[in-house]
């Protein structure tokens, strides 16, 4: 199983502006997205996408499992192949590995993505930087967890001038940096 950060980023560093702002993102290109899409098999969201992404005028991931992860047990989940997991990440990346998941996508947010990094639960991490300075707005990785080495799998240049990187997360203790 693969966890997979696929997030985009505006180049100073912020997933969403202010009051969670996403009318900057992929507005002129798919940049892979699509494809990239077709090959997961499961959706791991916070409790805050969840409710941005929910406001939304229709749910995007209707016939993809989704999976909300909330430290409340309280959220209610509405939409379509959704459900609530309120326990600890290494129980959830167990039980998606007896499912036999095989490819997980990390949809955000920046709390969720500290919370993989800081235990050492994702494996791969592609950003998609957009051409734009926001300001402010929500950090693409908030800070609060350990130095994490990058390992640049490949890089692409789209002409309107979006750069997207693609990383393997190196474990802690790989020695092939030194």
């Amino acid at each position: 199983m693969t966890i997979i950060l696929f997030i985009a980023a505006s180049l100073d560093g912020y997933i969403a502006g202010p009051d969670d702002d996403l009318s900057w993102l992929f507005t002129d290109a798919d940049y892979g997205f699509s494809d990239f899409y077709a090959g997961v098999d499961t959706l791991i969201m916070g409790r805050g996408t969840y409710e941005v992404i929910r406001s939304f005028p229709e749910w995007p991931y209707e016939d993809t499992r989704t999976i909300v992860v909330s430290r409340s047990c309280d959220v209610e989940v509405d939409t379509p192949e959704t459900e609530l997991y309120c326990k600890d990440l290494p129980g959830l990346i167990e039980y998606l590995a007896e499912e036999k998941c095989n490819r997980v996508w990390l949809v955000g947010g920046g709390e969720l993505v500290r919370s993989f990094l800081k235990q050492g639960l994702l494996d791969e991490i592609t950003v998609s930087m957009h051409p734009i300075l926001l300001g402010t707005g929500v950090r693409l990785f908030p800070g609060g967890f350990q130095q994490t080495m990058l390992l640049l799998k490949d890089t692409q240049v789209f002409e309107g001038g979006l750069v997207q990187l693609n990383y393997h997360v190196m474990p802690p203790d790989d020695e092939s940096f030194e």
